[in-house]
C-alpha cells in the first residue's frame, strides 16, 4: 500500500484544523511509534492544538526519558469526541487502549504493508522505512521543523525501525530524513549509544542463553530458540532484553529466516520475533492474529513455548521447501 502527495496534503489540512486530539500507538510500542508520537505532539504543540498522548497502564514505554515528554501522556482511555490520530498501528485492534471502535474520526498514519486503510483519512506508506519518516514528510508539508527533542526521538524512531539504516526499506527519502534531523541539532552519536550500547551483563548471559538454545531447521536454513521463565530467573534479564537476538540468529550464513520464541511471565503465552531474508513473514504471523512487515514480523500466543516451536518449526519447513527464494 502506497500514499501520494496528495494523502500528505489531507493530513496537512486535517492536523491545521484540528483543536484538540488524540495519539494511539500500538500495543507494546517501540522507538519508532512513540517517537512518531514525539514528533506529533510536537507539531500540534507549534500549531496551538491541544494534544496528549493516550496509552493503557498495562504498557511498558521504552525509552521515555528520550523520547516522549512525559507531561503530554496520559495512562487512560482519550475523552469520546476527540479526533484519534493512530500512529504506527497496523490494524485498529492493535492500539495500546481498552476500546474496540472509535465514533469521532480517526486518522491512521502508518508505514507497515499489511494495514487495510482503516479510519477517516489515512496516510500509509508501505514502503517507507518507519513511521517516523512519514512524520518527517508531514513536518515539512506543513513547513515546520521539530524541536530538538522532537526531532531527537524521530531520529531515534528512524533508526530503530530501519535497523540503523540497513533494512530493505531504507531508501534515499530515509537517509535525506535523518540528516534534516541531524542538521537540526540531533546528537546522532548519543541517540546510537541509547538504542544500541546500553545492555546490561545479564542481558548478555540471557542472549547467550537464546543462542545455546537454538534449533535448526530444514538443514539450518531456519533458526528457532526458546526463552523460558527459568532463562530470565537465572540471568536476572527480562524479555525485553532480549531485543536484538533474533536479528543475531538470522545474521548466521545459510540462514534465511530465525524466530525467537520468548515465554511471557507476567501476561502468560509466548511472544514470538521473526526475522528472514526473503520469506515473507508477515504471513506467518497473521496465521496467528500478529503481523509487520514482509522481512520483519512477530506475534502473541497464549500456548506453551514447546507448542509454538513445534507448530512454527513445521510451518516454516512448509514454507521454505516450497519458497522460490
Amino acid at each position: 500500500m502506497t500514499a501520494s502527495r496528495d494523502d500528505v496534503a489531507a493530513v496537512c489540512r486535517r492536523i491545521r484544523s484540528e483543536r484538540e486530539v488524540a495519539l494511539a500507538v500500538h500495543t507494546k510500542p517501540d522507538p519508532d511509534a512513540l517517537g512518531a508520537a514525539a514528533g506529533m505532539l510536537d507539531l500540534f504543540a507549534q500549531l496551538d492544538v491541544t494534544a496528549r498522548l493516550y496509552v493503557d497502564a498495562v504498557e511498558i514505554l521504552p525509552l521515555v526519558d528520550l523520547l516522549l515528554p512525559s507531561e503530554r501522556v496520559e495512562r487512560t482511555v482519550p475523552p469520546s469526541g476527540l479526533p484519534l490520530y493512530a500512529l504506527d498501528c497496523a490494524r485498529f485492534e492493535r492500539i495500546a487502549l481498552p476500546i474496540q471502535t472509535w465514533s469521532a474520526p480517526v486518522v491512521n498514519i502508518d508505514h507497515h504493508h499489511d494495514n487495510p486503510g482503516y479510519g477517516d483519512t489515512v496516510l500509509v506508506r508501505g514502503a517507507a522505512s518507519s513511521t517516523c519518516e512519514i512524520i518527517c514528510e508531514i513536518a515539512q508539508g506543513l513547513g515546520l521543523q521539530p524541536s530538538l527533542q522532537a526531532a531527537t526521538a524521530l531520529y531515534a524512531g528512524i533508526s530503530f525501525d530501519s535497523g540503523h539504516f540497513h533494512h530493505q526499506s531504507t531508501s534515499a527519502h530515509t537517509f535525506a530524513c535523518a540528516a534534516w534531523l541531524r542538521d537540526l541539532g540531533v546528537d546522532v552519536t548519543a541517540v546510537y549509544g541509547r538504542l544500541y550500547e546500553r545492555r546490561t551483563l545479564g542481558a548478555l548471559r540471557l542472549w547467550a542463553r537464546a543462542v545455546e538454545a537454538a534449533q535448526p531447521v530444514l538443514g539450518g536454513r531456519a533458526l528457532v530458540a526458546v526463552l523460558r521463565g527459568s532463562d530470565y530467573a537465572a540471568t536476572g534479564a527480562s524479555p525485553s532484553e532480549a531485543e536484538g537476538v533474533v536479528e543475531s540468529l538470522r545474521s548466521v550464513e545459510g540462514v534465511e529466516v530465525a524466530a525467537l520464541v520468548k515465554e511471557e511471565p507476567v501476561a502468560g503465552g509466548v511472544r514470538v520475533s521473526l526475522r528472514s531474508r526473503a520469506l515473507d513473514v508477515s504471513e506467518v504471523a497473521a496465521l496467528e492474529g500478529g503481523g509487520g512487515h514482509r522481512l520483519a514480523a512477530g506475534f502473541s500466543a497464549a500456548r506453551s513455548p514447546e507448542e509454538v516451536t513445534s507448530w512454527l518449526s513445521s510451518e516454516l519447513e512448509r514454507r521454505l521447501s516450497t519458497a522460490s527464494c
